[in-house]
């Protein structure tokens, strides 16, 4: 079946249709076979669909697949740009794992809320605010175990999260001088950096908490370890200061991939306009095309 738009004459007026959409043959296993539908409507509208030749084969559907950055088993990767109510600071107001995400309250947020909740069906979002301030990507750490919040947060807060997050999630609060939890401490589901002057009892709650091996670091000689670094359970953005024999020794330390790079045109401040989990991540609108190359290849996800 060819892949040119078929035209049906009536009268005067030619009138261009859409041409059947047909699974084919020799699909890499059900799941592929399943989302041809998608497949298909996404790379229409992205204009991946239409080209010069039509083709229609299995090799040409993977390869469209891959263009529109699907992965298999039920999951998407992507790279997203986003804002909060016009800032491009993302960072600041939403921290993402792979069990929930949490969005700063108010109703600059509420268009981001519609936008999240398409994007990540299987995890639930959720507003809040964390000692009645907005800033929350700042001021709490979490990862798909556990979430560690300042000993100011109100008992209505608390109430809140432990409503909304799933059961697994234990929600804990630390007091600790160093009370922007979001800018000392940056982990994945099985590891941490903190800040080398984080006291030894909050690193204990933050290994208990998050399920997480703790090591204390710095990045670029910066102490704000959570200000610097942005990763995953694949990989790691940092500060684009941090040489090359650090990023080896940092790598090899946790195991992870790690790349130095910038958000926002710029910005060395990575954790600042950038949130990631293993299928997903949001940058500020004004991330660039090169600065999204080095989001994906250093978290491994899909530019979208």
């Amino acid at each position: 079946m060819s892949g040119e738009p078929v035209v049906e004459q009536s009268g005067e007026l030619a009138q261009e249709t859409e041409p059947e959409v047909v699974a084919t043959r020799n699909y890499t296993s059900s799941a592929e076979k399943d989302g041809w539908w998608y497949i298909a409507r996404y790379s229409k509208e992205h204009k991946y669909y239409y080209g010069n030749t039509g083709d229609r084969s299995a090799q040409a559907f993977r390869t469209r697949r891959a263009q529109c950055g699907f992965i298999w088993e039920n999951k998407w990767t992507q790279a997203l740009r986003t804002s909060i109510g016009n800032n491009d600071d993302v960072g600041a107001f939403l921290n993402l794992t792979n069990s929930y995400l949490l969005v700063c309250d108010g109703e600059e947020s509420n268009n981001f809320c519609k936008v999240a909740q398409d994007d990540l069906p299987d995890i639930p979002v959720v507003k809040t605010s964390l000692a009645g301030c907005r800033v929350i990507g700042r001021m709490c750490v979490g990862n798909k175990n556990g979430l560690i919040v300042p000993e100011t947060t109100s008992d209505i807060e608390l109430q809140h999260l432990k409503r909304e997050l799933p059961d697994s999630v234990e929600v804990r609060t630390l007091e600790d001088r160093l009370s922007a939890l979001g800018n000392v401490i940056v982990c994945n589901d099985h590891v941490a950096l903190v800040h080398p002057d984080l006291d030894k009892e909050s690193e204990e709650i933050v290994a208990d908490t998050l399920k997480v091996e703790v090591f204390r670091h710095l990045i670029a000689n910066n102490s704000l370890v959570g200000s610097y670094c942005v990763m995953n359970n694949n990989g790691g953005l940092v500060h684009i200061d941090a040489s090359k024999t650090e990023l080896e020794d940092l790598s090899s330390l946790l195991q992870l991939q790690l790349i130095a790079g910038t958000v926002n045109g710029g910005n060395k401040t990575v954790a600042s306009g950038l949130v990631a989990n293993d299928c997903i991540a949001y940058a500020g609108m004004k991330t660039t095309g090169k600065e999204f190359a080095s989001i994906e290849t250093a978290l491994q996800l899909k530019i979208h």
